[in-house]
Parts: C-alpha cells; sequence; structure tokens
C-alpha cells in the first residue's frame, strides 16, 4: 500500500513540476513566430532603409532586424547599424503602431552598432562581443 501512495505522490509531483517549468518558461510556439514575422513586416517596410537579410547573413554588414518569437506574443527586435537617434525614433514609432495589427503585447528593441561575425572558409562563423546602443521595451498606447 506504501509503495502505491509514494508512486502516485511522484506521479503527481512530476505533473506539477511540468506545469511548473511550462508555465514559468514558455516556449515560443506557432503563433509567437507568426506575430513576429507580422510585427516585423510593417516595421522593415516603414523604416524602409534596411539591408536584404541574403545580403547581410553573407557579409554581416548592413542594417538589418532580426526579428525573434518571445513567449505570450513578446517578441524582440535585434536591430544592427542604426546608430542615429531619429532613425532608432522612427523604428520605434512604427513597432508602436503596428503592435495591434501584429495582436503583439510588446516587443523589445535592441539596437546594437554593427555585427562582430568571424566568417572562416569552411564556411563556419564566429560571433563576437557587440556593443549594445540601446534596449527599448514596446508596449501599445
Amino acid at each position: 500500500m506504501v509503495k502505491y501512495v509514494i508512486r502516485g505522490v511522484a506521479v503527481v509531483g512530476a505533473c506539477v513540476l511540468s506545469f511548473l517549468l511550462w508555465t514559468a518558461f514558455h516556449i515560443p510556439d506557432f503563433r509567437d513566430v507568426d506575430i513576429a514575422n507580422a510585427l516585423a513586416a510593417p516595421v522593415i517596410a516603414s523604416y524602409g532603409q534596411f539591408h536584404p537579410r541574403v545580403e547581410v547573413d553573407k557579409t554581416s554588414q548592413g542594417k538589418v532586424l532580426y526579428a525573434h518569437p518571445g513567449s505570450g506574443g513578446k517578441p524582440t527586435f535585434v536591430i544592427y547599424e542604426v546608430t542615429d537617434a531619429s532613425e532608432r525614433a522612427r523604428i520605434v514609432s512604427a513597432t508602436r503602431q503596428a503592435l495591434g495589427q501584429a495582436h503583439a503585447a510588446s516587443a523589445t528593441l535592441k539596437f546594437y552598432e554593427r555585427q562582430n561575425v568571424t566568417h572562416f572558409d569552411g564556411g563556419g562563423m564566429r560571433r563576437g562581443p557587440e556593443q549594445l546602443i540601446e534596449t527599448v521595451t514596446v508596449k501599445p498606447d
């Protein structure tokens, strides 16, 4: 009888632990990816000065926005080579305007000076330390 109680407690404990880990550390799902992409598209179109990602991925140079999904519809945008304060303000404003359309709760924008990537002959790469200019959390008005 005691061994059945111990097994029952172990099973319930494992279920409770799994639930707590899932809710505390929510893993982004397809809805979060859709929200990140839906928010990034109007921001990229509004700014109009981002380089094509295909080119930037080859050289690691140029203005680019990388959209990363976040749990609960809270994506993070990593933006390189937008160093002018007025340009950053335009991107923040465009993000704020697009939040409702994309059904995003908020967005975090991380502006970096430039990418620090070393490309190797065999096709590999290594990312070094990068200079963060500003982090902005954008919430709807």
